[in-house]
């Protein structure tokens, strides 16, 4: 039995070979890292994140794979640390050859960066609002969620609507916290309202008495309290024993249901708002997304969930634009997917736009997504109010609001 074959015929099994199947294509798939905190403050987040990565990779995978073969995800834990996130990351690719990493909280993509470019790797966040980014990303770094600029905006229209007559801010001292609390600010001032106090305070404390007392002398009609979960819950049980009655602003660290389990519900119902990035849930988009994740885990889809959907289906789509299945040439394509074509909204969809050579614009679950030269969309958001013991949707702020 011989195995010698003619030129001819051996340039038409390459053909008939590569007509099943991009010559570079791997044949275990592509894989996906999924690094999030799922310990630490943010750790309801980061389950939140890595369950809605999966509910799209498993789509892509159901629509059969990427042209690169099917997606895979590996997932580890940041702690909230970013030198525990450079860590994951450098083993994510060189050991596991993940040719995008996703979920990363602001901190963590910021340390990320040089490593992005160097390993040329992408790095998408759905909740890394911190304005660093929106210097140095775009190249290599993305989100699917907008500045925190955009948090401070909506933050400051929020508490001016409202009609209060006097505020003050409490402060953690994190560039996530004080930057969009500066842009909250200037609203708040140029309405006329007083600022009572404006306090940045250091987290990891027993207690924040001290930082209270000044707060609790002036009884502001509301406090804006922009801070993580462990010194948000301290400083609403620790205001209510001091007597505090007015109402509260929170930002989106606190927008977890697990809020009510670690804070008397009598604290917040009726008197508590949180702000969030949020899609508009009137948007078919974002329902299907909703029904789907309903229907797989048996609930709701919690804070941030869409942006992580989105994740997936843009690593997806941009594997199937693009020229070969590395993080290079995901980086080549990512923003043009988004902007500019054929609006799709599912990767079942944006497979056969491409197979057919049109240039496509996916709008997803979160929204539109035309990301800009720093790799951040326009941001909407939603002001939920405590009822009952759960987060209720009380205002939607589109994009437009802020243009």
């Amino acid at each position: 039995m011989t195995f010698a074959r003619s030129g001819a015929a051996l340039a038409a099994l390459t053909t008939a070979l590569t007509a099943v199947q991009p010559a570079f294509a791997q044949a275990d798939g592509v894989t996906l890292g999924v690094l999030v905190p799922l310990t630490g403050e943010l750790g309801e987040f980061g389950k939140i994140v890595a369950d809605a990565v999966q509910l799209g990779v498993d789509e892509v995978n159901a629509a059969g794979g990427t042209k690169c073969g099917p997606l895979r995800t590996v997932v580890a834990d940041t702690g909230g640390s970013a030198e525990q996130a450079i860590r994951e990351a450098n083993k994510m690719i060189d050991s596991e050859g993940a040719v995008a990493i996703l979920g990363p909280a602001s901190g963590e993509m910021v340390a990320l960066v040089d490593l992005a470019k160097r390993k040329k790797t992408v790095m998408m966040s759905p909740y890394a609002g911190t304005i660093t980014l929106n210097e140095i990303g775009g190249d290599y770094v993305y989100r699917t969620v907008s500045s925190d600029l955009g948090d401070g905006a909506a933050s400051g229209m929020w508490l001016s609507e409202k009609g209060y007559k006097s505020v003050a801010f409490l402060i953690q001292n994190e560039e996530s916290t004080i930057s969009p609390a500066q842009v909250a600010r200037e609203a708040v001032t140029a309405a006329g309202i007083e600022l009572t106090d404006m306090i940045i305070y250091n987290p990891g404390q027993p207690s924040y008495q001290a930082e209270l007392i000044s707060v609790l002398s002036h009884n502001p009609d509301a406090i804006y309290l922009a801070g993580g979960q462990e010194s948000g819950v301290t400083v609403l049980k620790e205001a209510a024993a001091g007597g505090y009655e007015g109402e509260w602003l929170l930002t989106a660290d606190l927008a977890v249901p697990e809020i009510f389990d670690a804070v008397d519900p009598r604290i917040l119902n009726g008197r508590a708002y949180v702000e969030l990035a949020e899609a508009d849930s009137s948007l078919p988009e974002f329902k299907a997304f909703a029904e789907l994740a309903q229907e797989k885990t048996g609930a709701a889809p919690g804070p941030f969930a869409a942006n992580s959907y989105d994740m997936a289906m843009l690593s997806a789509i941009s594997l199937e634009a693009a020229e070969a299945c590395t993080g290079e040439a995901i980086n080549a394509v990512l923003r043009d997917v988004t902007e500019g074509g054929e609006k799709v909204t599912t990767f079942a969809g944006a497979k056969a736009a491409l197979a057919e050579g049109k240039d496509i614009d996916y709008e997803g679950a979160s929204g539109p997504l035309t990301l800009d030269e720093s790799g951040t969309p326009a941001g909407a958001y939603m002001i939920k109010k405590a009822e009952d013991g759960a987060w209720a949707d009380e205002k939607f702020l589109p994009a437009s609001a802020f243009e």
